[in-house]
């Protein structure tokens, strides 16, 4: 059964993304809608995140004591100065594993 739903969701995802990124598919939103899209991408990754980063085994976590957070700051700083997705993910993760080994549990 889960198998089932695995297939029917990626099929779902995968028309949904041909039927509004593929450029030969001619339909075209309103400039307000295609606006509102833009932010569609942030929303869900933030969605995500936040509760990995603030949240550990249904408690919040504190801030001195967590990797996650100074992880995700010096991703977000790595992102604004180097303008570069690929290498700031690569010395976040970096970055976040040295953190992760020197930081006491």
């Amino acid at each position: 059964m889960t198998w089932t739903y695995i297939l029917i969701l990626a099929a779902i995802v995968f028309f949904n993304r041909y039927l509004f990124l593929e450029p030969r598919v001619d339909i075209k939103f309103p400039h307000f809608f295609e606006k509102m899209l833009k932010y569609s991408a942030p929303c869900l990754l933030t969605a995500i995140c936040a509760p990995i980063i603030f949240y550990q085994d249904d408690a919040f976590r504190a801030f001195a004591n967590n990797p996650y957070l100074y992880g995700a700051i010096f991703c977000v700083f790595m992102i604004l100065w180097l303008k570069k997705t690929l290498l700031s993910i690569i010395l976040s993760l970096v970055f976040f594993y040295m953190v992760t080994m020197l930081m006491p549990s």
